[in-house]
């Protein structure tokens, strides 16, 4: 009696376990496996699947402004015309060198 309690609890710890793995979300169905016009067919729809999950991605997507002050090696500028901040220069526009 004691055997079988046991063994039917490994049994239902085991279905948990097993349950529990797994992909989640939904499944992917696998390419065919022969013809090659049911391969050219299965490549189509997931390359068009693909632009298409691209194409509302970057619909959904909001450009953010470049800052120099916040970016500051983002900016194609000279760095007379716009230092990196916190940097001191002189009042010519050359970078300072030396201690502080």
């Amino acid at each position: 009696m004691m055997r079988t309690a046991i063994l039917a609890l490994a049994g239902l710890v085991l279905a948990a376990a097993l349950a529990s793995c797994g992909k989640q979300g939904p499944l992917d169905r696998p390419g065919p496996m022969w013809g090659p016009k049911a391969k050219a067919e299965y490549s189509a729809q997931k390359r068009a699947q693909a632009a298409r999950v691209d194409s509302e991605s970057a619909a959904n997507s909001v450009a953010e402004p470049q800052n120099p002050a916040l970016e500051p090696y983002t900016t194609t500028a000279p760095t007379p015309q716009s230092p990196v901040p916190g940097e001191r220069v002189y009042p010519s526009g050359a970078p300072q060198t030396g201690g502080p």
